[in-house]
């Protein structure tokens, strides 16, 4: 049996700069010990030396180049003895006694192989993360939600301006009541023309972005957010609480993934022994970067691994 610490966790470090810090705070300031691993995948900066400098008893593992998310967490998996692992990103920060209540919610449903939180952006709206078994149609669907995330704020600042229109009207209608004439109710007229317009504009884009997001909607359970712990297919790779002898029965992340998809890959893999579950009352706070939508070799990395893992887990659309 593995024995104490109860809970471990991983970091992997790639250009981390100060978040990672901050991560590394949040579990020395935690309400139960957790015992840090910290993998070094970046060793040509100074990041790690200053984790250690904060939290002198991190232990941290030089990696000799990227290897990779997947196995730069696999690197610690001999070295476990815990009976939950948390796997956390450097861009993740939680209230102290979080990882305190994962275990104690895990102890309490032994049916339970992973365990999920809810993630907010910093500035604290909601981030939808993905949720169910990841498809052709829901992954197009991420592409599309960035479109339509555009679009939306076309059609927001296409109702503003619909907006504007109408209050001129209203002004205008009110100064030629008061005896300014002809000019003031042709102003209002056009004005009120305008508006009519703009609001059928800004009706149709919205129209249209909603229907860009509906499957990253579908994907996120956006459209219908649990408000209560439930059975998921996919548990982000951002933060997750796994069972340690689980972790180590599956060996850790498929290390054919340089980067992207091995989480969803892992949560596939656990469903074999366990429930995945999503507990919306379990909060992080995650500094979310897109790089695949700005770098082309993570474009195509992320390709890559999409390809990998549909001839793995079968392509469905």
């Amino acid at each position: 049996m593995l024995t104490d610490p109860k809970i471990s966790a991983c970091i992997v470090l790639y250009h981390s700069g100060d978040q990672a810090l901050q991560a590394v705070r949040c579990f020395q300031d935690a309400t139960v010990p957790v015992s840090l691993f910290v993998v070094d995948n970046s060793p040509d900066e100074p990041t790690a030396s200053r984790v250690k400098l904060q939290d002198p008893d991190a232990q941290i593992i030089p990696m000799k180049k990227n290897v990779g998310y997947g196995r730069g967490n696999n690197a610690v998996l001999n070295l476990l003895k815990s009976r939950y692992h948390l796997i956390c990103n450097p861009d993740v920060t939680f209230d102290p006694d979080l990882p305190e209540r994962m275990a104690a919610y895990m102890d309490a449903h032994d049916d339970i192989v992973i365990l999920s939180p809810r993630a907010f952006n910093p500035d604290g709206s909601e981030q939808f993360l993905p949720r169910r078994r990841p498809s052709v149609r829901y992954l197009l669907g991420g592409r599309r939600a960035l479109r339509g995330d555009r679009v939306m704020a076309k059609a927001e600042a296409t109702a503003a301006r619909a907006a504007a229109a109408e209050e001129e009207a209203v002004a205008a209608w009110k100064a030629n009541k008061a005896g300014g004439g002809l000019g003031s109710l042709l102003h209002a007229n056009r004005l009120e023309l305008r508006q009519t317009l703009l609001s059928r504009r800004a009706a149709r884009l919205q129209a249209r972005a909603n229907h860009l997001r509906h499957w990253r909607d579908e994907f996120t359970l956006a459209d219908t957010l649990p408000t209560a712990p439930t059975e998921v297919q996919f548990a982000t790779g951002c933060f997750m609480m796994i069972r340690t002898h689980i972790f180590y029965r599956m060996k850790g992340f498929d290390p054919r993934y340089f980067l992207y998809h091995e989480d969803s890959d892992l949560s596939l893999g656990a469903l074999k022994y366990g429930k995945v579950v999503y507990h919306p009352d379990m909060h992080i706070t995650h500094t979310w970067r897109r790089a695949s939508s700005h770098s082309l070799k993570a474009t195509l990395t992320h390709v890559l691994s999409t390809v990998k893992f549909f001839h793995k887990w079968g392509w469905k659309w």
